[in-house]
């Protein structure tokens, strides 16, 4: 376990007593994850957690032949009555993780995302692993890429090797109860969820989701059930 995991493992106690707020970071490795794990972790002690991840380039801004960007993921933890609340994407239109598995596979990729490294539309998994993808929703997308990027410079990315564009990891992390009396935090996002999905539905809609809810039921399942992994990469990791 590194010491940012050890730290976020227990955050409450880490946190400054005045004003029962902290932000670990970390510039000085070049994966962190999924951050929602480390989220859960924050959110389990009663506290709000922001993670912003920075990264070497693989998004392409509009209009650019090569990749500027880090895929550049973003998450976010509430915690309510009913359990964590948890949001968790990347900034780009796909997972850096899924281009690689389509180079393995030889699977096609989503038409109009990704780019060869001559900057040019491609669906070829191994061509789009030398190039990059755009950003999800076009200029927003890019925009919400860009902001992390910069707060990766906060967490210290250039430090390392001197580079702007590389990997940084910052937290947020803060006490409900320093900014509501009494903390009633839990119980209003509580309220907050069911209102949501007490929301009237269109014809054939069974529920309106919150987010986490979807991946909270599909790992129980796939605790049950086990996970399926392509042929492909299990024959590729054998011969590691």
């Amino acid at each position: 376990m590194s010491a940012m995991s050890r730290s976020i493992a227990a955050p409450k106690s880490r946190l400054p007593k005045r004003n029962r707020a902290g932000s670990p970071r970390s510039a000085s490795t070049t994966a962190i994850s999924a951050g929602a794990y480390y989220l859960e972790r924050i959110v389990d002690a009663g506290l709000v957690g922001l993670h912003t991840a920075s990264g070497s380039p693989h998004i392409v801004p509009p209009g650019a032949t090569r990749p500027a960007l880090g895929t550049n993921p973003i998450a976010f933890g509430f915690p309510s009555a009913d359990g964590p609340f948890i949001f968790d994407i990347g900034t780009a239109s796909l997972m850096w993780g899924e281009v690689l598995l389509a180079a393995e596979t030889g699977e096609a990729l989503p038409p109009g995302l990704a780019f060869d490294a001559d900057g040019n539309p491609t669906q070829d998994g191994r061509a789009a692993a030398s190039g990059g993808v755009s950003a999800f929703g076009g200029h927003k997308g890019y925009g919400l890429a860009f902001a992390i990027q910069a707060l990766g410079l906060l967490a210290g990315a250039a430090i390392p090797r001197g580079r702007v564009q590389d990997y940084g990891f910052l937290f947020l992390v803060v006490d409900p109860g320093t900014l509501l009396p009494g903390n009633p935090f839990a119980e209003q996002m509580s309220q907050l969820g069911k209102a949501i999905q007490a929301t009237p539905r269109r014809p054939g809609v069974e529920e309106i989701r919150i987010p986490s809810q979807r991946a909270f039921r599909e790992r129980e399942r796939r605790r049950a059930e086990g996970i399926l992994v392509d042929a492909a990469v299990i024959a590729a990791l054998k011969a590691l």
